[in-house]
């Protein structure tokens, strides 16, 4: 079991919520299968400490996190007028549908390709997403080289391995990667991005303070570490020259949570009302 507190302090939007998930893996293997990972988010009022909603954290947590990677595209990639005619999606389970999703309707990429370990499950979801949007936009690739060569935009949202999913030698010049899985702790941490990949990249962050604690390892192999992306949002950091590559190192923050979770209960509130 995991825990992640946070406070958002805004007299309109604020909120104060615990984040708590809960993982088995064998899970997977009951005759019923369930998910592996559960997240609930508990929302507490802020000035007496009583609760006041329990909602289902994973949900929240998947598109919170593909709308931190659409907002970093937007003011990195998409502000230095980048090109954005291939994106690439590596995993194919919650995060990575909420990437597709969110991506599909937020930017207008010619072709969306999608790589997942799986191929069949990579397959099915193609043939959905085409279905559901009456597009031919989506496309499975079999091999992550070929997914990556020529995406404008990549989006890693996998368990690590041993093996990084993305290799600097197959990326274009001025590509934008949002890379959403870390993995582990200390020596045994596992980034989805091969070294070369860092070193060479300028990496942006959603918060200092959860980059300077999780991301040693990268600050380690002289990786340049350049801004939160809310400092570009503020014009507080010049954006990257056109062809140099730029990452956005997901975290996650409470702070998210607390937005959505506030969000949510401030519409459910105002749909009792009618």
């Amino acid at each position: 079991m995991l825990t992640m507190s946070g406070y958002l302090e805004d007299p309109l939007y604020g909120a104060w919520v615990v984040k708590i998930l809960t993982g088995n893996p064998n899970n997977a293997l009951l005759p019923h299968p369930l998910p592996t990972l559960n997240a609930n988010i508990v929302l507490f009022d802020q000035e007496t400490g009583e609760i006041k909603a329990l909602l289902d954290g994973t949900e929240i947590t998947s598109w919170r996190t593909a709308a931190a990677s659409a907002v970093a595209t937007k003011v990195i990639h998409s502000a230095a007028a980048k090109s954005q005619k291939i994106l690439s999606i590596f995993g194919c389970g919650e995060q990575g549908r909420a990437h597709a999703y969110c991506f599909y309707h937020l930017f207008t990429f010619d072709e969306i390709r999608l790589w997942n370990r799986t191929t069949q499950k990579a397959e099915n979801f193609v043939r959905d997403l085409n279905k559901e949007f009456n597009t031919t936009k989506f496309k499975c690739i079999r091999e992550k080289e070929d997914c990556a060569r020529g995406a404008d935009v990549i989006i890693t949202t996998t368990n690590p391995g041993n093996e990084p999913i993305v290799k600097y030698q197959w990326l274009k010049k001025g590509v934008h990667i949002n890379a959403v899985g870390v993995v582990g702790s200390g020596p045994e941490k596992t980034f989805e991005l091969d070294e070369e990949t860092y070193k060479n990249s300028q990496v942006f962050v959603d918060s200092w303070e959860g980059a300077n604690k999780e991301l040693t390892e990268l600050k380690a192999i002289g990786t340049d570490l350049k801004a939160e992306v809310g400092e570009v949002i503020l014009g507080k950091v010049s954006l990257p020259v056109k062809d140099k590559i730029t990452v956005f190192q997901s975290l996650g923050m409470a702070s998210e949570d607390c937005a959505m979770a506030r969000m949510i209960y401030d519409l459910y509130c105002a749909k009792l009302k009618q």
